[in-house]
């Protein structure tokens, strides 16, 4: 069997989307990769690192130090209980942590687990803005307040420093809302499904496991 853990975060995400946005994405590409692969999705983890973003009261942020064993404990458990995982990580700042974590299990209990950064594959060019905010209209999300028109921030300088010393608003990059749509999320989420499910399928024809053939992404 094979399982799907989804990883996300709860933190700001500007004045019109709530900060589970990283969650719900990760659910919902978990659950569509789920379904193409044939394996289990398990709930989403939900607080996580997000210690760049803790300068906004919306923002509820575990430290790094000690999320990386709990998450080891989450994604070994379920390699023992599902034979293979694959973490579908849906906020960017937990990318190293997660990616060491399944890193050092499959040196102790060989390829098992397996993650993958829906960002790298949807490229989007903002936190909280024009395609984010598409991306998570297509899952069926809903908006919490105004959109304002804004390009604020630099999206490099992710990491580097905490978000509210280069935005006032959380968010980084453009938000324009005449082109935000669920239509354009769409587009992006299934050209990162698309690509997801291929490294996944590689994943597993690696490690011998048999999986679902992939679908036609729609």
């Amino acid at each position: 069997m094979v399982c799907i853990i989804p990883v996300g975060s709860f933190e700001q995400h500007g004045p019109h989307l709530p900060p589970t946005v990283d969650a719900e994405i990760a659910q919902h590409v978990a659950n569509a990769l789920g379904e193409k692969i044939g394996a289990r999705v398990l709930p989403p983890l939900f607080y996580t690192c997000s210690d760049e973003h803790k300068g906004f009261p919306q923002t509820i942020s575990v430290s790094c130090r000690r999320f990386i064993p709990y998450l080891e404990d989450v994604v070994r458990s379920a390699a023992e209980k599902c034979g293979a995982v694959i973490v579908v990580v849906g906020h960017g700042g937990v990318w190293e942590a997660v990616s060491m974590v399944t890193q050092q299990i499959n040196y102790a209990m060989g390829p098992v687990a397996f993650a993958v950064n829906i960002w790298t594959y949807a490229a989007p060019r903002d936190h909280a803005g024009t395609d984010e905010t598409s991306i998570y209209l297509a899952t069926g999300g809903r908006l919490i307040g105004e959109m304002p028109e804004i390009c604020e921030g630099d999206v490099s300088l992710f990491g580097k420093m905490p978000v509210h010393a280069f935005s006032s608003t959380g968010i980084v990059g453009c938000l324009k809302p005449s082109e935000v749509s669920a239509e354009r999320g769409r587009a992006l989420l299934d050209k990162a499904l698309e690509k997801i499910v291929k490294k996944v399928g590689e994943f597993l024809a690696l490690t011998g496991r048999t999986y679902s053939a992939p679908r036609q992404v729609s």
